[in-house]
Order: structure tokens, then sequence, then C-alpha cells
């Protein structure tokens, strides 16, 4: 009897796992990404190469992990058991930030959306206090509940492919090679350190990777569902990525689109005319505001799970009675406005690009962490033999290598306060240790004989 009830269960196959990781991946930040990737020039596509190499990388020895280690915190949970109690802080204090600061970098996006409708948004000082009312409007969207602020996903979901889609695949009958190949490397810099450059930029498009990777409780032989599924996910994200990218490139003169607060819809106004801009300058608003009051309430799970664990102030896990940290998202969204307003800039393709990369930077150590912590959890659970373990040691090198490429791309300004930020955890871990130990949590792991 309980058999046949279990084989009833309905699981995911291949294909719909596919569908899932793809979606997961083709977030609403991909909206300025033609634009910075454009100040690089059409050498950023060796980027694009060494980032999909990379990021299908790290995917799959992510899901190796979940399988090994089915835990709730995914990375961070495996950063924590591999590396111990500050590394789990760390990286959890470093995810936060990378989740909170994307969500600014939405923001970001869609003012510039929505600057093609009302121009007076390219001034830096009111753009900036803008998406902060904005912002503000969503966090108290946000606090109705994960049920009142998810129900548009799916709306604002289909907005984003209709426009990335549908300029990626339609542009090709209005792409120019010569525009394409206009600029080959704008940086100024070298070619090597253009593709780092551009490397950083196009790994935005898959943060959140991690998030593809579904418990394999819910799929049919997940051993090589996931896999399969994952790869096959971001090949089809990549692509959509890729072709659209650099088919806006290929579209909108160089010296426009550098400058340009709207990439997508400007393709479009050369390819239909002036409605059509308005259309997917429309779609586009729609697609980055509509995600973020869920963002909202996703990125608050870290530091929520976090304050459980008595790592975190005990505010972050305050909810209300729609089940919404909302002291911790009140928090976060005053970090948020510093942001915004530390970084305003009358350039908003420059102040994307500069968010982006503070949170590219703060997402690579916990990922890096996630890596190397693979090969230690194997050989604790003595599966260090055979082929598969010789496998996955490879792809978490190639991951590990293509993290610390991707850190030097982010580019010196980002470096130094990424830096500032992991040294800050340092102190603060002390303070979070000595809570920890006079509640009675052991925060030393030592042997009880081990000065004798």
């Amino acid at each position: 009897m309980t058999s046949n009830n279990t084989g009833s269960i309905k699981k995911m196959g291949l294909a719909a796992l596919t569908l899932v990781t793809a979606s997961n991946m083709m977030g609403s930040g991909v909206f300025m990404l033609p634009t910075n990737l454009a100040g690089i020039g059409s050498i950023s596509l060796f980027g694009w190469i060494i980032t999909i190499v990379g990021v299908i990388a790290l995917a799959l020895v992510f899901a190796k992990n979940s399988m090994v280690t089915p835990r709730d915190g995914g990375i961070i949970a495996y950063a924590s058991d591999a590396f111990g109690p500050f590394i789990g802080f760390q990286t959890t204090i470093c995810y936060w930030i990378s989740a909170w600061v994307g969500n600014v970098a939405l923001l970001v996006a869609g003012v510039g959306y929505l600057s093609y409708f009302f121009p007076i948004l390219k001034d830096p000082l009111i753009s900036s206090i803008s998406a902060i009312v904005i912002l503000w409007g969503f966090i108290a969207l946000a606090s109705l509940g994960a049920k009142v602020a998810g129900r548009s996903q799916s709306f604002t979901a289909c907005c984003m492919l209709v426009v990335v889609l549908g300029i990626g695949f339609i542009g090709w009958f209005w792409f120019k090679p010569v525009l394409f190949t206009e600029v080959y490397n704008g940086t100024g810099g070298s070619d090597v350190s253009a593709i780092f450059s551009a490397a950083s930029l196009a790994l935005w498009g898959f943060l959140g990777v991690e998030s593809a990777v579904v418990s394999s409780g819910q799929v049919e032989n997940p051993e090589s569902t996931v896999p399969k599924a994952t790869v096959f996910g971001l090949l089809i994200a990549a692509v959509c990525y890729v072709t659209s990218c650099s088919v806006i490139m290929g579209l909108v003169p160089h010296s426009e689109l550098v400058k340009s607060a709207a990439p997508f819809a400007d393709a479009a106004r050369y390819m239909f005319g002036e409605f059509a801009g308005e259309v997917v300058s429309a779609l586009s608003v729609i697609a980055c505001f509509g995600s973020i009051s869920g963002w909202l309430i996703l990125q608050s799970e870290a530091p929520r799970a976090g304050a459980k664990q008595g790592l975190f102030p005990k505010f972050f896990a305050a909810v209300n009675k729609n089940d919404v940290p909302m002291k911790g998202l009140v928090f976060t969204g005053v970090l948020m406005t510093v942001i915004l307003l530390t970084t305003a800039s009358p350039d908003l393709a420059k102040q994307f690009q500069v968010i982006i990369l503070m949170s590219v930077f703060a997402s690579l150590l916990p990922y890096i962490y996630a890596l190397v912590a693979l090969p230690i959890i194997m050989v604790s659970k003595s599966l260090n033999t055979g082929g598969a373990f010789f496998i996955y040691c490879t792809l978490a090198v190639i991951g590990v290598l293509y993290s610390l490429f991707a850190l030097f791309g982010s580019g010196s300004n980002a470096m130094f306060w990424g830096v500032l930020m992991m040294m800050f955890t340092i102190p603060l871990y002390a303070l979070v240790a000595a809570k920890r130990s006079k509640a009675g949590i052991k925060t030393l792991y030592l042997d009880n004989d081990g000065d004798s």
C-alpha cells in the first residue's frame, strides 16, 4: 500500500526541471547588461564563453553538494559543514549582501527604462530619490506576505521573456555586423583585462545558479536528472543572454548604446519605430519592478536563518502576522537606500555596473567556499573513490579558477570594498561568538583533553 502511494507521487522529469532551471536563471537584471558589455566591446563574447563554462562547473558542483549533503541553507550550509561556524557566518554575511545589493541593481535598471517615458529621471538625484520611493513602496507590499507579493511573478516573468526572446531572436533580421565590430576593445586596457571585465559582468546574469538545484526528493532519478537539467537549463539561458546582448550591439550604434539607460527599448525603436520602443520599455519596467517584492522576501531568508542560529541579531527573525521578517526588511531597506544615494551617477549604466560588480564580488566568496567544500565533504563521507570523485574535484578546480578570474575582473574598487567587507566579519564574529558562548552554545571545537 505504501509503495503504491509513493509511486503515485508525480516528480519532475528532465524537461520540467530544465525549464525550472532556465527560468530561475533568466532574471530581469539582464536589461542593462547590453549597455555595460558594449562599453567593453565585441571582445566581450570571449567573456561570455568563459562565464558559461565556469557557471556550468559551479552548478554541477552545487548539484552534487545537494545530493551528498541535503541541507537547508544551500551553499551557506556546505561552507559551515566543511569549514566551521566562522566561515558559515562570513558566507551568510556575504550572501545576504549580494542579495540585497542585487535588488538595488533591479531598481536602477527599472528607473533606467522608466526614464524612456520621463527624461527627467536621467538626473542622478531625481532618479535615486525615485528609486528610493519605489523601494519603500515594495517593502510595504512585501509586508503583506509571500503569497500576495508572489502573485505577479508569472506575469512579470512573461514580460521579461517577451522582451529578451523577442529582441534576441527577431532582432537578427536587423543585425548589422559593421555596428557589432565597430569597437573590439573599448576599455583602453589590454585584451586580457577586457575579457576579465566581461566575465565579471556576464556572471551577473547567472547569479542565483545555486537556486536552480532542486531537492532530489522532487526529481525523478536525481543522480542523473539534476546535472543534465542544470546544464541544459544553463545553456538555454546562455543562448538567450548572448543572442540578445549581441543583437543589440549590432542594432544600436556604439556611441549611443554605451550611454543608453534602456538598451532593449532602443533596439526595438531601431527595429520597429518609437511605439515599439515604448512598448518594450513598459514591459521592461514591469519585469524589473514586478519581481522586487518577491525578491525582497527571499533576501530576508538568509539573515532570518542566521538569527535563529544565533549568528545574526534576533530582530532579523522577528516576523509580522504575515510571517514576513519586517524588522529585517526595514533594516535592509535602509542599507539599500544608502547604496542608491552613494552610487548616484548621471550615467545610469555606470551606476548599474558599479552595483552589480559589488553584488558579484559578494557572491563569489560563498561560491568559492561551497566549491572547495565538496571534496572535503566527500572525503569525510568516504566518497573519495572512483572516477566520479576525480570528475567533481576537476569541476571544483574549474569553478574556483573561474571565480578568481571573475574576482580580478570586478576591478580594484569592487575588490577593495569586498576585502574590507570580509575583514569586517572577523571582529563582528567575535561579538557573535561571545553571545553564543553566553547562551551556552558551543563555540570552540577542541577536544576536552586537547591540552593534555
